[in-house]
């Protein structure tokens, strides 16, 4: 009986020991993420308005461009990561010619290609701004964040709610799973215990959540921009845009573009 008892306790432990090394195979370490980002755009609008300044020519085209624009847009976007690299990048959608102009602008999203490094703590951002090609290359950005005991299911994940500061004052909130155990998400905002698959930035009026998680090993986007293009850090763009644009932007109009080019 004694023997019998025995050879049943090896057998559970080896049971519970597959078990675990089953479920931890659920913690994928490369694969990609499909994102959605929602634009609340009349709420956009109205807050780059009130930062114009007064006998600005646009104000009155922005004014009535916004009883014209719907409400919010949905922009697609692709992260791919394995171990510590992650690449973003933006999937092709057809919208209205109101929501495309206002791209364009820079006033919606940037469009910007995305890599990281987290391994390095480096990043490289590529986009344009009127027409021309700005590329970032420069440290990873920092977020003082503060964990909560908030949770949201995201795609099919137990997301934890973080608070976060970054670039001095702009307010985030992130859902992040530890189930995906990469320090990443959609964007520059990271150094959580794992992936962000939920990102809120009231500031810039958007929110942009996973809708998609899919594992395997993806195709990560490593070269960003063009050969010809010369990097820049943050404050060099900075600088260099506060040289051209400072003098006919207020500082809170100002602040705000940089901001959502940064992000």
């Amino acid at each position: 009986m004694k023997r019998a008892i025995y050879i049943i306790t090896i057998v559970t432990a080896v049971f519970i020991t597959g078990a675990a090394k089953a479920q931890h195979a659920y913690f994928p370490t490369e694969g990609t993420i499909l994102y959605d980002k929602t634009v609340h755009v009349k709420n956009l609008l109205r807050r780059h308005i009130s930062t114009l300044k007064d006998g600005d020519f646009s104000k009155t085209y922005f004014q009535e461009l916004q009883d014209r624009v719907s409400e919010t847009a949905v922009l697609k976007k692709k992260v791919s990561f394995r171990g510590q690299e992650m690449s973003m990048e933006n999937v092709s959608e057809t919208y209205d010619p109101i929501i495309n102009n206002l791209i364009r602008m820079g006033l919606l999203d940037y469009q910007q290609t995305l890599y990281q490094d987290l391994s390095k703590s480096t990043l490289k951002s590529a986009f344009e701004l009127g027409g021309s090609p700005v590329l970032i290359q420069d440290s990873l950005l920092q977020v003082k964040w503060k964990i909560t005991n908030e949770y949201r299911n995201i795609a099919g994940y137990d997301c934890r709610r973080a608070n976060g500061v970054t670039l001095d004052s702009v307010y985030v909130v992130a859902f992040y799973t530890d189930q995906i155990p990469i320090s990443a998400g959609p964007g520059t905002v990271h150094g959580l215990p794992g992936m962000i698959l939920g990102l809120v930035v009231p500031e810039q009026h958007f929110n942009i959540y996973a809708t998609d998680v899919k594992f395997g090993s993806p195709t990560l986007k490593t070269t960003v921009g063009r050969k010809r293009d010369q990097p820049m850090t943050r404050k060099e763009a900075q600088g260099r845009l506060k040289d051209i644009l400072g003098r006919w932007m207020t500082d809170q109009q100002f602040n705000l573009l940089l901001a959502a080019m940064f992000l």
